[in-house]
Order: C-alpha cells, then structure tokens, then sequence
C-alpha cells in the first residue's frame, strides 16, 4: 500500500499548488467557452448532426422520414442545439472537475459552478430526450394514443430532479453554523445508509439472476449497463428506508451528546432544528417523484422482460409471450410469439399473419422469423414467407425477396393493426409509467371499472409514493429525538415498527384501490397522510417537551386494581 499513499500526497501536493494559481477556474472556463464559440463559427451542427429519432438532416434542414408529420419548431431547435451540448458536456465536465479539484473545501466558490453544472445537465437531459422520445412521439412507438402533457410534464420533474443538488449546495451556504452541522451530520449517514442498502439489493439480486448471465454468455459489460438501467427503481426502492435509519442515527447521536439541549438552550426550538432534515427529505422526494414518475417504472419493467429474454435464450427482451390477435373488422389473425419491451431495441419474434375472407376461409398466411412497426403503418417482415391460399387450399408459396441490405424481407403498409392494439390488453399497470398509463386509459374508455382500476390506482400510486419519505422523515425526527439516554432505543423500535407498518398499510390500501374497494383516486393516498398527520402529533408533543404518547393494552384486558393484603407479622 506504499505506492497508494505515495499517489495520495501527490494529489494533496498538486491539489496544494493548483490553489496559489490565480483566476485558474475562471481561466479554464473561459477557454471552454472560447472552443465552444469555434465550434459554433465552424458549423459544427451541420458536420454532426443530432441523431433525432424519425428526422433525418439533408442540405442543413430536419426533414421527416416516410410516415412522419413535418418537424416543429421544438424539434428544430432541438437539432440544431444539441450537438454542441454534447461537447459542452465533455469541456464542461473537465472545467467542472478541475475547479472542484482546486477549491474542495471552499464553498463559497462551489456555489456557482454547480448551479452552471447543474444547469447545464438539465438542458443537455432535456434536449437528449426531446431528440429521442419527441419524435417518436408525434406518431408513437407502438401506436398507441399520444400523452403529449404527460411528456412534457416528464420534462419538467427531469429539471427538477437535476436542479436539486446544487439547491441543496445552495441552501447549505446560505445557513448558518449549526444548520450546517446538522446537514453535515445527517448526509452522512444518509449517503452510507442508501449505499449499503443499493449494495445489498445489487448483490441479492446478482445471485437471484446469476445463473441466467452465465447461461446466457453475458459479457460483463452487459451485465453492469443492465443494473445501471434499474437505479432509479433502486433509488425509489431504498430510499424511504435509508431515510428512516439516517434521521435515527443522527437525531440518536444528537440527543446522546446533548446537542439538542443546547441548540434549544441558545434558542431554537425543534422545527429549527429539523429543519435542515426537513430540507433534505424534500429534496429527496422530489427526486423520487421524478424518478417514480417515469424511469423506475420503465426500468423494473425492462428489467423483468430481459430476464424472460435471457431464460428463453432470445436475443431481445420478452415483455409478453404467445400473444393471440383476432381484428374483428379486419378478419386478420395474429400470432406472435414474443414481444420485446421496446421495438427500438428488438424486434416481434415468431410472427404468424392469416388473412380470412367474409366467408371465413383463409386467403393469405405469412411467416416470419421476426417483424416491426414503424409509425405510419408500416410492416416489415424478416426471413419468411407469404403463402397464397385459393378455396381454402395453398396456391403459391413465396420466400421475402431480398432488399438493399441483403435481408430477406417483406414490406406491407395496408394493415390497420397496430403492436398497441395486439398487447394493451394484457399489459402490467405495474411497470407502466404516467404517459403510458394516461395513453391506456385514453385507448380504453369504455372498458368496465373494474378493469379500469388496476390502471388509475397505479396513475395516482405514481404521485403518492414519492411522499413516503417525507412521512417517515416525519416520523421518524419526534421519535429519534431524546431529552435523556432512556429514550433512544424506544424511538429506534418504535420507528422501525411504523416503518413495517407503513409498507403494510401501503400494499393493502393498494390492492384495495385496485379491487376497487376504495376509490381509485384516494387508496394510494391514505398511509401517506395518516403517518404525515401522525408525525405532525408526535412532533408537535416533542415540540412542547411533552411525553410521547404510548400505547396500552390494558383497555383491552379488562384488569382491575387490587387491594394489597396486609403483610402477617406473626408470620414472618
């Protein structure tokens, strides 16, 4: 371990002489923004263009592929803004670090760079999705109803999860001391807690499906791009619970060194106390409403069809298996044996198509080894073949020609139907995010309540979940909080209680809003307000140096007070 703290007193002593270098960062930036400028000069959105999904760019305009509406002025900004916000973020990026390597430990020149960082990620985030979802959008990607506010709102909670770093920074420059100490005291534990707890799902996880990589010849790199796919379900997933242990550890230390008897001896009372934990816990479930709102759904989803791909040993996901489709109007027959998550990273596999006439005798069949959709109705069939049938017996039999490329393919662009109106029905609401959940109910607005149910339950689920940490943050500071070294471990019990009884609460009012027992609207709901009006009554009990109330079973047994006997002293 010599050359190790040989390399660390190299970067203390590099890091020492980059801080006597005058306007060093201010130096770098402007270098970056001079490139930039060149790149600007140079053309460099014409020599790179965006990579904007259904839009090509010909002689410096977007223009739409086959099937697609003419591009907006979103998109057209878009085309021409994003190549030199993919460069920004590499020169950026390396201004970021070196100021950071160079004031660490000076916050007051921490501040703006972030914000500049943190602004710059979310217009790059932003534009990057707009280029790669919007586009597709316009005519969706399995022909379902278009969920145009749902997307844009999307955006927005993606501004708002980037933005809340260099807020806290912010927030935390701004206060004072001993809010200072009290942030500093608890992000500690915070960011160890959800660390452990990632770890530990990642690891549990990794010797559930290990034998599927393994099986599958996974590369590693596969391997490691599958569970960074999955960390916003993790996020949302362990977040509550290392929020919960983090308040604990943190107010339990607080109280046991008497930190908490001072702050209130100089003044302050509880809320101003809390109010740095307050902070944080917010900021933590916006971040898990964004999260919540679209990509952990998205990513547990994707996450199951790719372990079904790996076990079924098919080189694409598997989001539904053996699905059978009869058009009524049509009289056209589907069969398709496997249906990826997304028809951007794979393909329908096994595809049988059987044309019926009015008499209901077969016209046509075709075979494929694989096919996809494009928006605007095109069909494309790979490796198969298109069987002709005459009075119900086969007539002619004729492979796919070959195209440019060299596959044997079969092009069609007069069938009505649609991967949407083959899978809706037998979709999960459970992996489905709010724009997905909006354009299913959008598509079905007939269907019965109670198939309906499962749907809106989950949609209102997507926007009361987040809120669970800020109701154990609630919870939990009352009960972490002790005046004396008697009540810590009361508090620890009885938060980890409240703690299972919320997950408890929160699966029952669940499955009853999708049994429609209880309103739609108001199940998902429920345990977030009784534990957040819980909280509030313990907090405000602790706020006025009041006991906390217990709870008493002796109501329930009935037990009557005893007259003791007088002892017998010739007796004894």
């Amino acid at each position: 371990m010599l050359w190790f703290q040989e390399l660390l007193t190299q970067i203390h002593a590099l890091q020492h002489r980059t801080r006597k270098w005058p306007y060093a960062g201010r130096i770098t930036f402007l270098l970056a923004l001079i490139a930039m400028m060149l790149l600007i000069t140079q053309g460099h959105h014409l020599v790179n263009p965006a990579d904007i999904t259904g839009y090509d760019l010909q002689d410096g305009k977007l223009v739409a592929e086959q099937g697609r509406p003419p591009p907006g002025p979103v998109l057209k900004f878009v085309s021409v803004v994003l190549p030199y916000l993919d460069k920004w973020m590499v020169v950026g990026g390396f201004v970021l670090i070196s100021i950071f390597f160079r004031q660490w430990g000076n916050l007051t020149k921490l501040v703006v760079p972030t914000w500049v960082a943190g602004i710059s990620i979310t217009a790059w985030g932003v534009c990057s999705d707009i280029a790669h979802q919007l586009g597709a959008m316009q005519m969706t990607e399995l022909g379902e109803p278009l969920a145009f506010s749902a997307y844009y709102f999307k955006l927005i909670l993606l501004a708002v999860a980037t933005l809340c770093l260099p807020a806290l920074l912010h927030y935390y420059h701004r206060r004072g001391a001993l809010d200072r100490y009290t942030m500093r005291t608890f992000l500690a534990p915070l960011i160890f807690c959800f660390l452990a707890f990632t770890s530990l799902w990642l690891i549990m996880d990794l010797l559930d499906n290990l034998k599927d990589f393994q099986e599958a010849e996974a590369p590693l790199g596969r391997v490691v791009e599958f569970y960074f796919g999955v960390m916003p379900f993790i996020f949302v997933s362990v977040m509550p619970a290392s929020l919960l242990l983090a308040v604990l550890y943190t107010l339990t230390k607080m109280s046991r060194a008497n930190e908490i008897v001072a702050m209130l001896g100089v003044g302050r009372s509880i809320l101003q106390i809390l109010q740095p934990i307050f902070v944080i816990a917010a900021a933590v479930a916006a971040m898990s409403f964004a999260a919540n709102y679209h990509w952990a759904p998205r990513a547990e989803g994707k996450k199951e069809a790719v372990i079904r791909g790996l076990e079924g040993k098919q080189k694409d996901s598997i989001m539904q298996s053996a699905v059978m489709y009869h058009d009524p109007l049509t009289q056209r027959t589907w069969y398709i044996s496997s249906v990826p998550f997304s028809l951007r990273d794979g393909r329908l596999r096994g595809v049988q198509v059987r044309d019926q006439g009015a008499d209901g005798s077969i016209s046509r069949v075709i075979h494929a080894d694989s096919a996809t959709w494009f928006p605007g109705g095109l069909w494309r069939f790979f490796d198969g073949k298109e069987i002709a049938y005459v009075d119900g017996k086969p007539s002619a039999i004729r492979p796919f020609a070959n195209d440019s490329y060299g596959r044997s393919s079969l092009d069609i662009r007069n069938f009505e139907e649609t991967p949407w109106s083959m899978i809706s029905y037998a979709l999960q609401p459970d992996f489905m995010s709010v724009p997905e959940l909006v354009s299913y109910l959008k598509a079905h607005p007939k269907d019965s309540l109670e198939r309906l149910a499962p749907f809106r339950t989950y949609f209102h689920q997507r926007f009361a979940l987040p809120w669970q940490c800020f109701a154990l943050a609630l919870v939990a500071a009352p009960l972490g909080i002790a005046y004396s070294r008697r009540g810590a471990v009361g508090g620890i019990a009885g938060s980890i209680f409240i703690f299972f009884a919320l997950l408890f609460l929160n699966n029952l009012c669940l499955n009853l809003g999708k049994g429609s027992h209880l309103p739609t609207w108001l199940s998902p709901w429920i345990p977030h307000l009784l534990f957040g009006v819980l909280g509030i009554v313990l907090l405000h009990y602790r706020s006025q140096n009041k006991d906390l109330p217990r709870l008493s079973l002796k109501w329930l047994f009935g037990t009557k007070a005893k007259i003791a006997r007088p002892r017998n002293r010739q007796a004894a």
